[in-house]
């Protein structure tokens, strides 16, 4: 049985693993104990649910507030943190609890997971995405207890700063009050809180182990100072345009939005009523999503980054480079792949979509689509009314999201024993 395991490639374990994850999610929310007095959750919905918030998207074809009892919002914040942190370290932290060991093979998963190389200490990892995590949810947990205490008793206060806080980090989205935050948007707390909560959950603990090693020294890596430039770029920039675009948006609900869009699906305006500017810029930043490491989605930032500096270089006619280091071949076709399969995935389910729902709108299949291949959770309100089989469609979409289609891929890829040299020969582009 070892033997077989250790044959099994890591990302095809991880995949394997979160839908195992998955299912026991399903079953525990399918339970009537989780569901609100005279109320019922099929068995496809609870699956869809546990898909969501494993792949921490926060699509829902249920008001989880008015569905799910205290205990369902429970195993739904437990199946977000397993999401985001990822299972798998919260695995192997059991493992090494119990018998002090870690074998090669999970040392790989947990790389494999986060997306980290060989070099990575795992111990390490484990210490920055626990420490990071407890700091920044309870944090945001002492934060959200201030508005939330002036309408809800004490218990009930701590309760929903928990849940929020934990959704928000993991950028999952889901939300205790039936119109996420719209009753909230005028409350700078809730609204900065939530979505500075949502953009240090998407900067990925890849950054914050570099940033915790040479903040002395200074000498951050270039994956780093690629995030954070990149990050800042599309959160002042989306914050500009949505306030531009939209009518008598509010400068916070402006950066709410452009902070939201980046994997989280909260929304503090309503998205079926976005003008066609504002809806065009929301599917372009959730396309991007988050960065490497991260609890958040989409293609990454690094992705955008590298496919936009080496077409800006090849059209100047110069080798792609950032902060005087060159960009490594692998690298580049790497960020092309991603974006190529990522467009490849949606436009198919779009279509399927769009042949399961004839009588929905495009944009907001499409729109749907995006949102859940990034593991945002946005949506423009037809979730609910879907048939079974575009829910099917969904749940593999965010799960592919999710696990990352190059890793289901890789997984099945046969290692080459040789190679093969052919002649080369140019092809007309353009």
């Amino acid at each position: 049985m070892n033997e077989r395991r250790r044959k099994i490639r890591p990302g095809l374990m991880l995949a394997g693993e979160f839908l195992i994850i998955i299912s026991i999610g399903a079953v525990f929310l399918a339970l009537p104990v989780s569901h609100q007095e005279g109320v019922t959750l099929p068995f496809l919905d609870a699956f869809f649910v546990s898909t969501s918030a494993v792949c921490v998207t926060g699509l829902t074809p249920v008001d989880i507030s008015a569905t799910l009892s205290l205990f369902g919002s429970v195993v739904l914040m437990v199946l977000i943190q397993l999401g985001g942190v990822g299972y798998a370290i919260v695995a192997v932290f059991l493992i090494m609890a119990t018998t002090g060991k870690m074998h090669l093979m999970t040392s790989n998963l947990i790389k494999d997971s986060f997306g980290v190389d060989n070099r990575t200490s795992i111990r390490k990892l484990l210490a920055v995405v626990f420490g990071c995590t407890a700091a920044f949810e309870l944090a945001g947990m002492a934060l959200l207890c201030i508005p939330f205490s002036r309408e809800y008793p004490l218990p009930e206060t701590l309760y929903l700063a928990l849940f929020h806080s934990v959704s928000a980090f993991n950028n999952a989205g889901f939300d205790l009050f039936s119109t996420s935050l719209m009753r909230w948007n005028d409350d700078p707390v809730v609204i900065f809180t939530i979505g500075f909560l949502i953009i240090f959950g998407g900067l990925g603990f890849i950054l914050y182990g570099d940033i915790m090693d040479n903040i002395r020294r200074r000498m951050l890596t270039i994956h780093t100072k690629i995030v954070l430039s990149t990050t800042a770029l599309l959160v002042i920039g989306g914050m500009l345009l949505f306030h531009m675009t939209i009518d008598g948006i509010s400068w916070k609900n402006a950066f709410f939005q452009s902070a939201t869009t980046r994997t989280a699906g909260y929304f503090s305006i309503d998205q079926s009523a976005l003008p066609p500017a504002a809806y065009i810029l929301t599917i372009v930043l959730m396309f991007i999503g988050a960065s490497p490491g991260s609890t958040g989605g989409g293609v990454k930032t690094t992705s955008i980054f590298t496919a936009f500096m080496t077409s800006f270089s090849s059209i100047l006619g110069r080798k792609p480079a950032i902060f005087r280091r060159e960009i490594d071949r692998e690298s580049i076709m790497k960020a092309f792949f991603v974006i190529t399969l990522a467009l490849l995935v949606i436009s198919i389910a779009s279509m399927l979509l769009a042949v399961f729902e004839p009588d929905m709108e495009a944009d907001a299949i499409i729109y749907e689509v995006v949102s859940a291949f990034a593991t945002v959770g946005l949506t423009m309100g037809i979730t609910p009314h879907l048939s079974a089989a575009s829910k099917i469609v969904l749940i593999v979409v965010m799960f592919m999201g999710r696990v990352g289609v190059i890793t289901i891929l890789a997984s099945f890829a046969k290692t080459a024993s040789g190679s093969i040299s052919y002649l080369e020969e140019k092809i007309v582009i353009g």
